[in-house]
């Protein structure tokens, strides 16, 4: 970690990121629609920019990824409800790359331990949609699969963090911890309990899960590329 905080690009895009951050949970806790939409549409592609930067192994799966995150991230603002289900599906799209990318920099797994894992993350994540099923509509079924699909993550984090040493895997867990509040804040917000200050924590919960993501395929990349 360290030689990335001497690396000029990756200090000036993570300043440059976290800037944006901050300066959305301004504009959408007042409700600054337009210029709420402006900085979503350039916070992903300074992510990717950053990446594209920084990484020694460039994946283009990952780019893909945080290329439907930026779709999902501008189409969460509406309250549209096909919006939001085109929203749900790009995100879903980003979730199943980001598993088949964990899997692949997983050389030790365990399937007893990633299916513990899953059902601890599972059950909590599946009860709350199920008691906000009217409220999502035709939404349900892709937030069940996203749900589902977290959990699986959530069951990787876990199994990588108990089976191999790495501080990759400390920002992997935080990131997969901080994917399933926003399942939480994510529906309460847009289908059950309107609450103002839920869309700034939205935004600092979900950019920074993106952020440690980023820095675990970083170093995993940088793990591989030593082997």
């Amino acid at each position: 970690m360290k030689e990335y905080l001497l690396n000029r690009n990756f200090k000036v895009l993570s300043s440059v990121f976290i800037l944006i951050v901050f300066l959305l949970i301004f504009v959408s806790f007042f409700d600054f629609k337009l210029t709420e939409y402006v900085l979503k549409s350039i916070s992903i592609p300074v992510l990717m920019l950053l990446y594209v930067l920084t990484s020694k192994q460039i994946s283009k799966f990952y780019l893909v990824a945080l290329f439907c995150a930026a779709i999902s991230n501008i189409l969460f603002i509406s309250t549209d409800a096909t919006l939001l289900n085109y929203g749900l599906i790009a995100f879903l799209i980003y979730r199943i790359i980001t598993i088949i990318l964990v899997v692949k920099a997983s050389p030790k797994l365990s399937f007893f331990t990633v299916g513990i894992g899953s059902v601890f993350f599972l059950f909590p994540l599946l009860y709350f949609i199920v008691l906000t099923q009217d409220s999502l509509g035709q939404s349900f079924m892709v937030a069940i699969v996203n749900v589902v699909l977290v959990s699986i993550l959530g069951g990787l984090s876990l199994s990588n963090y108990l089976m191999e040493e790495g501080f990759k895997h400390t920002w992997l867990l935080v990131s997969t911890f901080l994917y399933t509040i926003i399942v939480f804040l994510f529906v309460i917000q847009k289908y059950y309990l309107f609450i103002p200050i839920f869309q700034p924590i939205r935004v600092l919960v979900l950019m920074s899960a993106h952020y440690f993501f980023y820095l675990y395929l970083l170093m995993s990349e940088k793990q591989i590329d030593k082997q």
